[in-house]
C-alpha cells in the first residue's frame, strides 16, 4: 500500500481527488509538525516544573542533611567526650550528675543525658547507679527533670545497654523511653573508671535525640505541600517516618515495599541503605519521586517524599497542551487516511473503510480530550496553599499577626481545630451533607474569656452535641459529633466531566471577633493531601460516582458589609477563614453508563434511520416513510428533551453546561436526518442525494457527528 500511496502521489494530479489527496498530505504533515512542536513545548514545560520542584527539594535536603549531620556529630563528640573524661579521671563521679545536667542545658537539640553503670562500678555502697535528666516540654516551655532509673528500671539486661557495653560506641536502633513515653534515638558510649576495682567497662554514657526533635528540624525545612521526610538506618530500618506506628514497630523500609508489592521503592530502598546518594521514581496510582542523600556521622539515609500531583499542582497550561496535541494528532490521522484512502465513486467498500476509520480516530481523540479534562487540577484563588506543615502554617500566621499590628488591630488569638469526616454525600446540585467529628484544644491562659464552640455558616442543617472532654496540662480538649446539610455553589460547566470540592467552612463562636482557628496538624498522623488526612477509611467512605483525590486544611480570606451588630473591634474584612476541603472527581466509568450512554444509543439509532433513506427503485424494494423518519426523529427529539429538562432541574445550574452541548449536536444531526429524508421522499434530483442511492449522507454522518462534538468540546473545555 506504501508503494502504491507514493506513486500516486508522484503522479501529477489530474481529478480533484487527486488534487484533494495533495491538500490532504500537505494539510496532514503541517498537522504533524504541529503536534511535533507542542509536544516538545509540553516535555519542555513539563519537565521543567519537575525539574524546578526537584531542585528545590534537593536544595532544603542538603541544608537538613548538613544542619542535622552537624547535630549528630555535636552529640556524639559531646558524648564521647564525657566518656573520655569519666575513663580518664578528670570527671569523677561525685561530679558526674552535674555534668550531664550542664550538659543537657547547653544542648538545646538534646532531649536527654545520662550515665548508666555496671553493678557496683559507682560506688561499693550502690549496687546500681543510673542518674537521668531529661528535657520536658510542655505548653508553658521547657523543663528539665532528673530520674533515677534504676528505682524502675532493670537496664542491666536491655539492649539499648548491653550493646553499647559489649560492642562499643554505637546508635541504638529507635525504642520508645518508658519516661516520656517518645521514640527515641541514642549515641552511647562504654567508659572505664580508672580504679582498679572498677568492673571493665565499668558503664556507658549516652545521649538522646528524640524524635520531636527530628521532627522540628524538617518542619523547619519547608518541603513542599505534600512532600515528607523519612530517614532509615543502614539496615533500612525506619527512625524517621511521618507515620510513627511503622518506626514504633520497627519497621524497614523493605518490609513495606514488599508488603506494597512495590519494586521502586525496594530498589531504592537497597540504594539508601547502600549509603547512595540520588533521585529514584516510583510509578503506580499515587506516583512520586524521592531524593534521598546518606548523612556521613551515622551512615543513615534521609530521602523525600514528592507527589506527581503536588508538583503538577496547577495543570491547565500543561493540559491545554495535550489537548492542542490530541486535535492535531487526530487531524493529522484522519487527513492521512484520506491520503491512504482516496474517496473514488467507484470504490464503495474503500468508502465505507474511510468512513469508519475517520469515525474511529474522532472518537479516540474525543476520548483523549475527556480523559485530559477529568485530570485537570486548577488552582483556587484568593486561598492559601494547603496547610500540611507547623513552619507553613506558623509562617502564615505570623503574617496575620503582623498585620493586625500594623493595621493597629489587636494581635488574634490563635485556637487549634480539628476535622474528622465520617460520611459525605451531594444531596442535590447544591447540598452537600456531611458527618464527623470537631475538636478544640483551649489553653486557660490564651483562650480565658473565650466562648467554647464553633460555627459552620453555610450550614442550612445542622445539629451536633458534646462527644468528649478532655483535662489538658493547661486547658481541656472538647470534641463534638455533627450533622450538617451545607449549601455551597458547585461549578457545573464541564458537566459531567466535573471535578467538585466539597468543603467544611468553620467559624469560632464568637466569628466577629480576633480568634483566628488553626489546624490540630499534631492530631494526624501524616498530613499529605493524598493519604487523606481528616476522613474515614476508604473502605468505609462511601461517596457513590466520585473518586476522592484528597484532603487537607486551608484558609480562604473572606470580607462582609456588615459587623454583624457587634460593638468594638471587629475582624470581618479579609478575614482568614479555615476550611477543611475534599477534592473529588466524577469516575468515568459510572459517567459513560449514566450520561454518555443515552447520547451513544440515540446516536447510534438515529444513524439506524438515516441509512434507511434511501430513493426506492421498485415496489417489491424495503423503503422508508418521511412520515416515520419524522416519528422517529420527534421520539428521539423527546427523549433528549426530557433528559435534558430533568438534568436542569436537578443541577439548577446558570448557563450552558457541556452535556447539553452535545444534545444541541444531537438535535442538529435530527434535523439534518429529517431533512435527507424529506428530499429524498420528493424525489429530489441533487446529485449529491443520488449517488449511489443516497450514499454521502451515511458515510458523512459518523464524521460530522463526532467532529461537530469535538468542537464544542474544545470550545467548552479550552
Amino acid at each position: 500500500m506504501t508503494v502504491a500511496i507514493w506513486h500516486r502521489l508522484a503522479t501529477p494530479p489530474t481529478t480533484k481527488v487527486d488534487w484533494l489527496v495533495r491538500g490532504c498530505l500537505i494539510l496532514s504533515l503541517a498537522s504533524f509538525l504541529g503536534a511535533g512542536i507542542t509536544a516538545i513545548s509540553y516535555w519542555r514545560e513539563r519537565y521543567g516544573t519537575i525539574q524546578t520542584a526537584l531542585n528545590s527539594a534537593q536544595a532544603k535536603l542538603d541544608d537538613a542533611v548538613l544542619e542535622l549531620n552537624a547535630e549528630l556529630e555535636h552529640l556524639e563528640t559531646t558524648v564521647e567526650t564525657l566518656a573520655e573524661d569519666l575513663s580518664s579521671g578528670s570527671l569523677e563521679n561525685a561530679e558526674v550528675e552535674a555534668r550531664l545536667e550542664e550538659t543537657l542545658r547547653a544542648n538545646p537539640n538534646f532531649s536527654a543525658t545520662a550515665v548508666a553503670y555496671e553493678p557496683y562500678g559507682f560506688s561499693e555502697e550502690r549496687e546500681l547507679f543510673h542518674p537521668n535528666f531529661k528535657r520536658l516540654l510542655t505548653d508553658g516551655g521547657e523543663r528539665f527533670e532528673r530520674f533515677d532509673t534504676e528505682e524502675f528500671s532493670n537496664y542491666l539486661e536491655a539492649d539499648w545497654y548491653r550493646q553499647p557495653l559489649l560492642e562499643g560506641a554505637q546508635w541504638t536502633y529507635p525504642y520508645i523511653s518508658p519516661i516520656i513515653n517518645s521514640i527515641i534515638l541514642e549515641y552511647s558510649v562504654p567508659f572505664t573508671v580508672p580504679d582498679a576495682d572498677a568492673p571493665d567497662p565499668s558503664g556507658i554514657v549516652y545521649a538522646n535525640y528524640d524524635l520531636n526533635q527530628l521532627s522540628r528540624l524538617f518542619q523547619s525545612f519547608d518541603l513542599g505541600t505534600t512532600g515528607y521526610p523519612i530517614v532509615i538506618t543502614s539496615s533500612g530500618q525506619l527512625i524517621y517516618h511521618p507515620i510513627t506506628s511503622f518506626v514504633q514497630q520497627q519497621r524497614s523500609m523493605i518490609d513495606l515495599a514488599q508488603e506494597f508489592n512495590d519494586s521502586d521503592l525496594e530498589a531504592i530502598a537497597r540504594q539508601m541503605m547502600a549509603g547512595e546518594s540520588g533521585i529514584g521514581e516510583r510509578s503506580g496510582g499515587a506516583a512520586s519521586w524521592m531524593i534521598y542523600q546518606s548523612i556521613p556521622a551515622t551512615n543513615w539515609s534521609v530521602g523525600v517524599v514528592l507527589f506527581r500531583d503536588d508538583i503538577f499542582g496547577d495543570t491547565v497550561s500543561l493540559t491545554n497542551k495535550l489537548v492542542l496535541l490530541s486535535v492535531l494528532l487526530t487531524s493529522g490521522v484522519v487527513l492521512a487516511l484520506v491520503v491512504a484512502l482516496p474517496p473514488h465513486r467507484d470504490h464503495i467498500s474503500q468508502l465505507w473503510l474511510l468512513s469508519m476509520s475517520v469515525s474511529g480516530v474522532l472518537a479516540l481523540g474525543l476520548l483523549a480530550i475527556w480523559l485530559l479534562e477529568i485530570q485537570q487540577v486548577e488552582v483556587v484563588q484568593d486561598t492559601t496553599p494547603p496547610l500540611v506543615t507547623e513552619t507553613s502554617l506558623q509562617q502564615f500566621l505570623s503574617r496575620q499577626r503582623e498585620n493586625n499590628i500594623e493595621q493597629g488591630l489587636s494581635e488574634p488569638i490563635f485556637l487549634p481545630t480539628g476535622v474528622f469526616l465520617q460520611s459525605m454525600e451531594f444531596k442535590n446540585a447544591n447540598d452537600f451533607f456531611v458527618t464527623g467529628y470537631i475538636w478544640q484544644r483551649y489553653n486557660d491562659e490564651i483562650h480565658e474569656g473565650i466562648s467554647r464552640g464553633f460555627v459552620l455558616p453555610e450550614a442550612i442543617a445542622f445539629s451536633s452535641q458534646e462527644a468528649y472532654r478532655q483535662d489538658l496540662p493547661n486547658g481541656e480538649l472538647i470534641g463534638w459529633y455533627f450533622q450538617a446539610t451545607l449549601r455551597q455553589t458547585f461549578d457545573y460547566s464541564k458537566y459531567p466531566f466535573d471535578n467538585q470540592q466539597g468543603w467544611l467552612r468553620i467559624w469560632h463562636q464568637d466569628f466577629a471577633s480576633n480568634v483566628i482557628l488553626t489546624p490540630d496538624l499534631g492530631a494526624y498522623d501524616l498530613m499529605v493531601p493524598l493519604s487523606l488526612p481528616g476522613l474515614e477509611s476508604l473502605d468505609n467512605m462511601v461517596v457513590p460516582g466520585w473518586n476522592i483525590k484528597q484532603s487537607f486544611f486551608r484558609y480562604r480570606f473572606n470580607s462582609y458589609n456588615s459587623n454583624f451588630g457587634f460593638m468594638g473591634e471587629t475582624q470581618v474584612k479579609d478575614f482568614p477563614e479555615l476550611y477543611f476541603e475534599v477534592d473529588l472527581e466524577r469516575d468515568l466509568v459510572t459517567v459513560i453508563i449514566t450520561q454518555i450512554m443515552r447520547v451513544i444509543i440515540v446516536s447510534g439509532l438515529l444513524f439506524g434511520v438515516q441509512y434507511l433513506v434511501r430513493y426506492k427503485k421498485d415496489d417489491n424494494q424495503l423503503g422508508f416513510s418521511a412520515s416515520g423518519v419524522i416519528s422517529a426523529s420527534g421520539g428521539f427529539s423527546f427523549i433528549l428533551i426530557l433528559d435534558q429538562i430533568n438534568l436542569r432541574s436537578q443541577l439548577a445550574t446558570g448557563g450552558i453546561i457541556y452535556i447539553e452541548y452535545l444534545y444541541f449536536v444531537l438535535y442538529i444531526m435530527i434535523l439534518v436526518v429529517v431533512f435527507n429524508a424529506i428530499m429524498v421522499a420528493k424525489g429530489s434530483d441533487n446529485a449529491l442525494l443520488k449517488y449511489n442511492n443516497n450514499i454521502l449522507p451515511k458515510l458523512l454522518y459518523w464524521p460530522l457527528l463526532l467532529g461537530l462534538q469535538i468542537l464544542v468540546t474544545l470550545y467548552v473545555f479550552v
